[in-house]
């Protein structure tokens, strides 16, 4: 018999958020306020794992441990979250670098030279086959770098969590549990560490950007900066909630002193919800709000087209 209790009234109240952002994307895309090949696409993408794993979430706190793997289902993409939700933020960053800096280019990833869909596709698929190493062919692209290491890092976090998942909680006292538990640590805390260490990055390419902005003479900052800087906090707040969730027992899923008979206890679900979704949620709130913001900038076609007219006045100005 399922009970309907605090795990599953917080993953419902989120549930709903997390719809409400889905429904108004699905609604911007239909309408084509929005377009499928923009920054949105990604946060979209987002929202979408998060409104899988609050179901999850939902049907746990329901059923409790009478399905169990809902509980891993949650667990995995709760993490894949929060990884999108990090390259997001830089991508926003990278579309406002691209409509608003007088090159219309972003020092986070160069304006490639070739551009046909041809073109694309070898960069994509080139960037496949050297995975990890792209690192070193691409050092002079940030977001390049960016992508990989964070890769790396996700794959850590999530060894660490299967790895943890086949040991025998039954026997603490063998030595395969405690090798287990310490492999687990270093594996999950080091990839945690890294998307903070990412997180940290975006607050310096922001205020970077900023005072670029500022030596230009323009003094007011732009909202959609304001705003990507506000998101910052939270996505800060939920790195280190997941180093120490990955370093101390205490805060880990694998604790069972965190869940009781019907699912997890409710200091559990208060720090788990305060710190992980809810952050998560906020910060994916201030990054759909750019898109009111950011309406006045010049668009794509408006600056393809400011360009061919400098070069077209640079080509009549040499043949006179």
């Amino acid at each position: 018999m399922g009970n309907f209790g605090r795990e599953a009234s917080a993953a419902l109240v989120f549930l709903v958020l997390y719809v409400a952002i889905f429904s108004w994307m699905l609604w911007a895309y239909l309408t084509k306020r929005i377009k499928l090949a923009s920054r949105y696409s990604i946060l979209f993408f987002h929202v979408t794992i998060r409104v899988a794993s609050q179901a999850c979430g939902l049907v746990f706190g329901v059923q409790g441990w009478a399905n169990p793997d809902v509980l891993l289902a949650f667990l995995i993409l709760g993490a894949e979250g929060y990884f999108s939700l990090v390259i997001c933020a830089f991508r926003f960053l990278i579309s406002w670098h691209q409509h608003n800096l007088p090159s219309h280019e972003s020092w986070l990833e160069p304006r490639q030279v070739d551009h046909t869909p041809n073109a694309r596709r070898k960069r994509v698929l080139k960037l496949i086959m050297l995975g990890p190493f792209a690192i070193f062919f691409y050092w002079k692209q940030p977001m390049v770098v960016f992508h990989s290491v964070l890769v790396i890092a996700n794959a850590a976090i999530i060894f660490g969590g299967s790895y943890l998942s086949g040991a025998d909680f039954d026997h603490p006292e063998t030595g395969d549990l405690q090798r287990r538990l310490n492999i687990a640590k270093i594996t999950r805390t080091t990839g945690q560490s890294v998307f903070l260490a990412c997180n940290f990055l975006l607050l310096f390419a922001i205020l970077a950007t900023i005072r670029e902005r500022k030596r230009t003479g323009l003094r007011k900052i732009h909202p959609t900066l304001v705003l990507l800087t506000i998101a910052w906090f939270p996505l800060m707040i939920r790195g280190i909630f997941g180093i120490l969730q990955s370093a101390v027992w205490s805060l880990s899923y694998y604790n069972r002193d965190n869940y009781d008979e019907t699912g997890f206890t409710s200091s559990f679900v208060t720090f788990e919800y305060a710190l992980g979704v809810m952050t998560e949620w906020l910060a994916c709130l201030l990054l759909i709000l750019t898109y009111f913001t950011s309406s006045g900038d010049p668009s794509k076609g408006e600056i393809v087209r400011m360009e061919q007219k400098v070069q077209d006045d640079e080509s009549a100005h040499f043949l006179r």
